[in-house]
């Protein structure tokens, strides 16, 4: 029966293989609510009330063995179904774990779920937040969320205490460690839909990871996980020279890049007014944190200063790309690299490749 309730979609399965299906994820639905006391040792699951065996008699299909079902063998059935899988929590040392291997969609039934997404159509408030519940799968084996408002009316009641705390634990243990949860819990915000502006997104996508860790489920846009952000580029030997030795003398510049592209002028003045956060540059929205990029600035423009109207010798050069900073103080160096980057300019490009391939340097070096 637990395979049945772990397939990706009941299609294709007779009318008895569909009935028992159902009857493992009504069962599955109800042990993803359960709060047992002790994760790894569960509660054994509250038998059927008569209220809830009579819908599944009646709508039992023809089969063999119909005859013999009745309230009692369906208990039986459920308790066999709930023994084993209490087993198996104990072995794998949690239900989520269990879950987590043995049947992944489920995963995340009787969990709530963070979304933050993009709202294009307002340009003041660019982002929507919402918080769902998943009490269940489709038909089709896909999670079905709910707004988390419908769980504080679905649950309510002295039977379903326990389901209620074990939904919104993760929550409260979010609430006791983000300021931004806890503001949504307290003004009861949590429940229903919010339309962000990019600085409260920021605030919450900052404290993503921790809501994870407490158990809650996560949605966030694609890019935020490989979020770009303006840093300074760092160009050696764009200018091209007469020779080529270890005394070559390399040209320095600085410029703001976003990925691999040069910031226009208009684009430089909006990011350098921009507020710590969220930025919408180049289509797209990046991190900003106006101190750690000036800093960069500072520390590279310092190296600018040392370097001259000369330029860098080659072993400096050499030295910077290979990430080493140019006073060799590594503290320095480590702050700021995730804001900035070094390349060679073409000439050095073309050159460090000739050394590559010696049989290129007259052509390099026409």
């Amino acid at each position: 029966m637990f395979s049945l309730a772990a397939t990706k979609s009941s299609a294709g399965l007779s009318p008895s293989l569909q009935y028992w299906r159902n009857f493992a994820s009504q069962y599955l639905s109800e042990r993803c609510l359960l709060a047992p006391a002790n994760p790894q040792r569960p509660d054994p699951i509250e038998p059927f009330t008569d209220g809830e065996t009579t819908p599944l008699l009646l709508s039992a299909p023809p089969m063999r063995g119909a005859e013999y079902l009745s309230a009692t063998v369906l208990q039986d059935l459920r308790s066999l179904l709930d023994n084993w899988v209490c087993e198996q929590i104990q072995a794998f040392g949690g239900l989520d774990a269990f879950l987590a291997k043995k049947a992944p969609r489920w995963h995340q039934v009787g969990r709530v779920c963070f979304h933050l997404a993009e709202n294009k159509n307002d340009p003041d408030y660019p982002f929507a937040f919402m918080a769902t519940y998943a009490p269940e799968l489709s038909a089709q084996g896909r999670i079905r969320h709910q707004p988390l408002s419908r769980a504080l009316q679905e649950y309510a009641g002295a039977k379903n205490k326990k389901a209620l705390i074990r939904l919104l634990s993760p929550v409260q243990l979010a609430a006791e460690s983000s300021p931004v949860i806890k503001a949504l819990v307290d003004n009861g915000d949590l429940y229903h839909p919010l339309a962000w502006t990019p600085a409260e997104a920021y605030a919450f996508l900052k404290d993503a990871a921790l809501y994870e860790q407490c158990g809650v489920v996560v949605r966030l846009p694609n890019w935020w996980k490989k979020r770009s952000r303006p840093r300074v580029g760092v160009t050696i030997g764009e200018g091209k020279k007469k020779n080529f030795n270890a005394d070559s003398l390399l040209d320095f510049k600085l410029h703001i890049a976003l990925g691999d592209e040069k910031l226009s002028k208009a684009e430089l003045k909006k990011l350098l007014a921009a507020e710590n956060g969220l930025t919408f540059i180049k289509g797209q929205w990046v991190e900003v944190d106006q101190e750690k990029l000036s800093e960069a600035l500072a520390h590279w423009k310092t190296v600018e200063a040392e370097a001259g109207m000369d330029g860098l010798t080659f072993a400096e050069g050499m030295r910077l790309l290979a990430g080493a900073p140019a006073d060799l103080g590594h503290d320095e160096i480590e702050e700021s690299r995730e804001w900035s980057f070094v390349q060679p300019g073409k000439w050095l490009s073309l050159q460090l490749e000739a050394l590559r391939s010696p049989t290129q340097m007259k052509a390099a070096n026409p």
